[in-house]
């Protein structure tokens, strides 16, 4: 029986590439809007942060990724005084405190930055509690030195949606439909 334990692994070890994705028998020929679900009611399935993108800097450059962080550092510890949230107002961030204090934060997530047309970047977050999630749209915006360099970052405006209830557990196999019945 060990005689055939050395040629048992070889096996597996060389045949692990012909059973990749990449070699199906359809191969490239089905898009992915076929083979991965479309945002709808088949969402559930996956993470919630399959909704917000991909974590990291997305396509933004690497300082407003590193400011936007801060900002969101700045807003999950409550630091009023930081440097990153300077430019806003008491009262706006009084608003912005009390709607993530109802969901009292311990991390948060950042993904999927973008330039926009207006020049600003922006970046798709969420802030995690224990029992309850919120989600939201963080702008920054370079400031530029006349000659058009970027001298610095500000804070220029976030977005946040409702507070939702993260201890709910989704049925991970509630969809509509099987692949087999989307082609027949």
């Amino acid at each position: 029986m060990f005689r055939f334990f050395p040629l048992l692994i070889c096996f597996f070890l060389t045949a692990s590439p012909a059973f990749s994705q990449e070699d199906t028998p359809w191969g490239d020929s089905l898009p992915d809007q076929i083979r991965r679900p479309q945002r709808g009611n088949e969402t559930p399935r996956y993470p919630e942060d399959v909704v917000i993108g991909i974590l990291g800097k997305g396509e933004a450059g690497e300082e407003a990724y590193r400011f936007a962080r801060r900002v969101l550092d700045a807003l999950l510890r409550g630091n009023r005084e930081s440097a990153a949230l300077s430019n806003v107002g008491p009262a706006w961030m009084g608003e912005i405190t009390a709607t993530l204090e109802q969901v009292s934060p311990v991390k948060y997530r950042i993904a999927n930055g973008r330039e926009e047309a207006d020049g600003s970047t922006s970046f798709l977050f969420r802030f995690l509690g224990r029992e309850q999630g919120i989600a939201g749209e963080l702008y920054v915006r370079p400031e530029k030195n006349g000659e058009g360099e970027i001298t610095a970052w500000r804070f220029d405006d976030i977005l946040l949606e409702d507070p939702h209830d993260t201890t709910q557990r989704i049925d991970p196999y509630s969809y509509d439909f099987t692949p087999y019945e989307r082609f027949f």
